[in-house]
């Protein structure tokens, strides 16, 4: 019994005269039993009221003293009031509900008399239809409850004893992924493994504002018993998605410390620093330049240049476009040398920066090596204010949801965490070097360099030293003061060995010592440089192959396979197809500054049944191909290059071979195709494959347009 429900909805005398029957018979305590044998005869009822000739309630009559005293004989000589008896309850106006009716449920009285202060008879209550009151007013409670529920923004699920769930609301169906009448009644444990509600269950400890992970998701968590007059019912889990929330909040984050980083920068430079928006408003300026004008930081923020500072050439920077350098312009008495240029998102115009450096000679001496390294800090402001206008996911550039892609880029992610090394494997054009990037801005160097080098596009003479770097005189023709290598440039970030199986076994050996010791020694160098770098490798060849035919170092193998991530050919994830063509046009659109919309049905079903061999780097090429031809909005077949549409020439009818030399010109086009696949994109290896010489296959591969 809900005690709420009662004090609430019972336990009131308002509410109690809606359940008491007053249109009650009664008979006066002077009636003869005659009278009173007639009366339930004719109403047939087996109890009645008893009243004094003052109306008040002196008792009950039961039909079966009358009918006793009837076989005695004594009907005659009686009255009403010899045989009335009290009844096994009496209400009093005014008495405690609750404990009456308590009497009324534990005693099963089936009826009481209801009577006034003045003792006058009110009427009679039935317990038929105090439980029925009771009955509809748990209806209503019930429903009042569950659209309580259901209209909150937590998701609220309730177990009992057991563990099974026994209440599920709407938003926890959307959060937990499943509906009502597929976990009602089935243990919490087989749906919510994470979930705190059975723990707390048992333990009865309650877990508040928690945190967990369900897959993707990010829950904000609550979890306590559900207890009645000390009795446990169940436990109930309340839990609200701060996903987005905690995303959001993240950007927020990275957002602030990059400005944060911008000001230091801006305030700690030894020039003046003005940067205005498209409208020529103030919205950076440091203090050297507040210095030279005379004002404040609240006093021109927001502003118009020309009205805080009326000689600024920057509004015509915006107008121009143009970058001006060595700038003489003149403050008072003060003379000094400007650089202004454009800053610039898109291919439009969102701003113009302006510094300032004194004119003076002696100064400009001083500060020489800033001045040429003038154009290296306006490129690092300009990327600072585009990354605070538009901070973008590291991964945001592989496109792709198949299962083979997504599972690299879980591993890539992974991999983000720690500053182990990393190994990318899988055809040209994959994107291994996509990956590195991704790699690199998502882990905890994103702020160092990130240094590249294709080992097989420099010679073998020239690449240590483009590793490694050399020391003043090292060789004939070395500039003075030496210089340094990749290792030296990517110091507190990321260097990245791109086509590492093509490296000498000499060099192998050398880049072997310097992965475990963490130490370069530049070429005529005398002594070694300590340098702290996170490497990723990548190759388009089966290395571990290599090693067993000995044309890799199986030591450097293993280390350089600490965290190895293969990369699937386009041919292997032909669902990620229409996306990936879909991101690069939007790409190309800005880069070529066109306005292609997408390619026609026909263009498209081509694009998705060639077996594209130079994977996305030559689907990137045919599209660009088409756009700089079309003129019109949608990319159609006139626009793809022939060679791709003799390549599946089965597609259209049209294709059809028809002489003997577009038979041998397909026939080419495969077996080249075949050969580039079984060596994996080495195109070393495809032409002793097919037993030609490297030159000539290049050859064969400009004019099969399958270079890319």
């Amino acid at each position: 019994m809900n005690k709420y429900i009662l004090n609430n909805l019972l336990f009131e005398w308002q509410n109690l005269l809606s359940l008491i029957v007053t249109d009650v018979p009664y008979l006066v305590d002077t009636c003869n039993l005659s009278d009173a044998i007639s009366f339930f005869v004719s109403t047939r009822v087996q109890k009645v009221s008893v009243l004094d000739s003052n109306a008040q309630f002196i008792g009950v009559l039961d039909s079966v003293d009358v009918l006793q005293a009837l076989q005695n004989r004594t009907t005659e000589t009686l009255l009403t009031k010899d045989l009335v008896h009290q009844p096994q309850l009496i209400i009093n106006e005014g008495d405690p509900l609750d404990s009456v009716f308590e009497i009324m449920l534990e005693q099963g009285i089936g009826q009481a008399v209801v009577i006034t202060k003045e003792g006058q008879i009110l009427g009679e209550l039935f317990l038929t239809d105090v439980f029925n009151a009771i009955w509809k007013a748990n209806l209503e409670i019930n429903l009042f409850y569950s659209e309580v529920l259901e209209l909150g923004n937590n998701g609220v699920l309730v177990i009992d004893t057991q563990g099974s769930t026994v209440f599920i609301n709407r938003i926890a169906e959307e959060i937990l992924g499943y509906k009502a009448n597929q976990i009602l009644g089935i243990s919490i444990r087989k749906f919510f493994l994470n979930s705190k509600t059975y723990e707390v269950l048992k333990t009865g400890k309650p877990q508040l504002d928690g945190r967990l992970k369900l897959g993707e998701k990010t829950l904000k968590t609550n979890f306590t018993q559900i207890v009645l007059n000390g009795k446990i019912l169940g436990a109930i889990a309340v839990f609200q998605d701060i996903t987005e929330l905690e995303a959001v909040t993240e950007k927020l984050n990275v957002t602030k410390k990059l400005k944060a980083t911008l000001d230091s920068i801006i305030e700690n430079s030894y020039e003046g620093i003005a940067v205005i928006d498209n409208e020529e408003r103030v919205i950076i300026m440091n203090q050297f330049y507040l210095d030279l004008i005379g004002l404040s930081l609240n006093e021109v923020i927001g502003k118009h240049i020309l009205d805080v500072s009326p000689t600024s050439g920057l509004p015509n920077t915006i107008k121009t476009g143009l970058v001006q350098m060595g700038e003489p312009w003149k403050i008072g008495s003060q003379n000094f040398m400007v650089m202004r240029a454009p800053i610039m998102q898109g291919g439009e115009i969102i701003g113009a920066i302006g510094k300032v450096l004194f004119k003076d000679m002696e100064i400009a001496k001083m500060f020489a090596k800033k001045v040429m390294r003038l154009e290296d800090d306006l490129k690092y402001y300009k990327d600072e204010i585009l990354k605070i206008r538009n901070s973008q996911d590291a991964f945001e550039d592989i496109i792709g949801e198949s299962d083979k892609i997504t599972a690299a880029k879980t591993l890539a992610f992974i991999a983000t965490r720690k500053s182990s090394t990393v190994l990318l494997l899988g055809e040209s054009g994959t994107g291994k070097e996509v990956f590195a990037h991704a790699i690199h801005r998502g882990g905890s160097r994103k702020h160092g360099p990130f240094i590249s080098i294709n080992c097989a596009a420099v010679p073998e003479q020239l690449l240590e030293s483009e590793l490694f770097g050399y020391a003043e005189g090292a060789f004939t023709g070395a500039r003075k003061g030496g210089k340094p290598g990749k290792f030296e440039l990517a110091n507190q970030g990321t260097i990245f060995l791109d086509e590492i199986g093509d490296m000498s076994f000499s060099m192998q050996a050398k880049l072997l010592r310097v992965i475990q010791e963490r130490e370069i020694e530049r070429v005529g160098g005398t002594h070694p440089i300590k340098v702290d770098v996170r490497l990723v490798a990548a190759s388009n060849q089966d290395l571990y192959q290599m090693v067993i035919e000995q044309k890799f170092r199986l030591d450097l193998y293993y280390r350089l396979n600490v965290i190895a991530i293969e990369l699937p050919a386009l041919r292997e994830r032909p669902e990620d197809l229409e996306p990936l063509i879909v991101a690069l046009i939007k790409r190309l659109n800005v880069r070529l500054e066109t306005s292609i919309e997408g390619v026609i049905p026909e263009a498209l079903n081509l694009l998705m049944n060639y077996s594209w061999p130079g994977n996305v780097r030559e689907l990137e090429n045919v599209l660009e191909r088409a756009m700089n031809i079309s003129d019109e909005p949608l990319i159609r077949m006139e626009h793809l290059p022939s060679q791709l549409k003799k390549s599946i020439g089965n597609i259209n009818p049209e294709l059809e071979v028809k002489t003997l030399e577009q038979g041998l010109f397909i026939a080419e086009r495969k077996l080249i195709m075949d050969a580039l696949r079984q060596t994996k994109g080495n195109k070393v290896q495809a032409a002793r494959t097919l037993g030609i010489h490297r030159s000539v296959l290049y050859k064969k591969l400009s004019r099969h347009n399958l270079l890319s």
